[in-house]
């Protein structure tokens, strides 16, 4: 009889050592779960802040007085003068260029003019 409740004691002290060890190396991989939840949520927040700050640089540097100044500063845009308008039918066609170079030359320095002309 005593076999047998040594036995049985053995089993439970194995049973207890098993669960117990199984308890701490879950305790441990939740840790290191919530550790890592933590981590991702802090770089979420500091993303969200960042995009704010974006869109607070994005605002300001498409503020459309801002960029008339800069446009009128760097970009020597002029109004349209008539003489840069022309018709769609004094554009050569893609056939017409190789068919006949002399039309293409003529319009090249056409276009020469209107280049010239904008300035």
């Amino acid at each position: 009889m005593s076999n047998v409740k040594a036995a049985i004691t053995v089993l439970w002290c194995m049973i207890t050592i098993v669960i117990g060890s199984y308890y701490f190396v879950l305790t441990n991989d939740v840790q290191n779960l919530e550790r890592e939840l933590a981590q991702i949520n802090r770089d979420i927040e500091n993303d969200i802040r960042d995009i704010h700050i974006l869109e607070a640089d994005w605002s300001e540097l498409n503020n459309p007085e801002r960029l008339k100044t800069l446009a009128g500063k760097y970009i020597s845009l002029d109004f349209i003068k008539p003489e840069q308008i022309i018709n769609y039918s004094a554009l050569p066609l893609e056939g017409e260029l190789i068919k006949n170079p002399t039309m293409f030359a003529k319009n090249s320095r056409e276009f020469k003019k209107l280049v010239n002309s904008e300035r």
